[in-house]
């Protein structure tokens, strides 16, 4: 049986293909009142693909009640995987594997911590799939989850069952390597989409020498803490998902137009303290940092 957490786009899209591939799986939500409203909509999952809609029945319990778990899938936002995760606590199996898809860096690393009886995986997550409506999700670019041990270890079982379900995955066995990477790629294009309120195309149009600037400090970041990326090959990785999701909002750019907290501590707020743990001067970093801050507190949200 697997058991996901977390029922925003990502989860919603993880479990619908999970349950079309006819895997058992149960959404884990929130509350009683949660449960009932989702019995209400008998138990379906509307996933549009393309030009395609499928209705998929997920059957769905509260974190409270249900079997021991010995494989759950955490799909919520970073800043809230902890306490999804101590939700569950009492249900996990020791030796229970723990799936991370967070963007960012620094929920994994926690949730490592906290669960030493687990075994705790960790993700990097390239689908795109927003929630058009409740219980309704939508598709909206198809990529590749790369998944790894940061302790090592072999790649697990159920890795061709994701495969299976049309969850494109691979193992690697540099699994925090890719995740800095991607926190790179996030800093440089994330805070930018906010402070200009545009898609990530426009970005270096309105970032102009800031982009050019950063994109070296981030260099350096990733050079103290391992991650093995010439600064040319960082530079055209970060242009290249740039031109290729030209069109797309990011994912912070969609928590603040949606009024919703976004995950400035886990992307942004997370290079800095790395950067200033390592005593590492990097001016155009803090500065990303503070003006987006700065933003958020203007638009009334929350600014980490």
């Amino acid at each position: 049986m697997i058991h996901l957490i977390g029922a925003g786009g990502l989860g919603l899209l993880w479990a619908a293909r999970l349950a079309r591939a006819g895997m058992p799986c149960r959404l884990i939500l929130r509350d009683t009142a949660a449960l009932n409203a989702w019995q209400n909509r008998h138990q379906l999952v509307g996933l549009t693909e393309g030009t395609r809609h499928f209705d998929i029945e997920v059957p769905a319990e509260v974190a409270s009640t249900g079997e021991p778990i010995a494989f759950l899938i955490v799909a919520t936002k970073a800043y809230s995987a902890q306490a999804a995760l101590a939700s569950v606590a009492p249900r996990l199996k020791s030796g229970a594997q723990i799936l991370m898809l967070q963007n960012g860096l620094g929920s994994q690393q926690a949730a490592s911590q906290t669960y030493p009886a687990q075994r705790v995986l960790y993700a990097s997550v390239t689908d795109g799939a927003w929630v058009a409506s409740p219980a309704q999700v939508v598709w909206a670019g198809k990529g590749i989850n790369r998944i790894g041990d940061p302790f090592g270890g072999e790649a697990p079982s159920w890795l061709e069952n994701l495969n299976a379900a049309t969850i494109a995955s691979q193992w690697v066995t540099d699994i925090e390597q890719v995740l800095w990477q991607k926190l790179a790629i996030n800093c440089a294009i994330n805070p930018f989409t906010v402070l200009y309120d545009c898609p990530n195309g426009e970005v270096p149009l309105h970032a102009g020498v800031l982009l050019d600037q950063l994109i070296p400090e981030l260099h350096q970041l990733l050079a103290c803490y391992g991650a093995r990326i010439d600064l040319e090959h960082l530079d055209a990785t970060i242009r290249q998902v740039i031109n290729s999701t030209a069109a797309n909002s990011s994912s912070m750019r969609q928590d603040v137009h949606n009024n919703r907290r976004t995950e400035i501590d886990f992307i942004l707020g997370y290079a800095v303290r790395q950067a200033r743990s390592a005593d590492l001067q990097l001016p155009t970093l803090e500065r990303l940092y503070t003006d987006l801050r700065s933003r958020l507190v203007a638009l009334g949200l929350p600014p980490d």
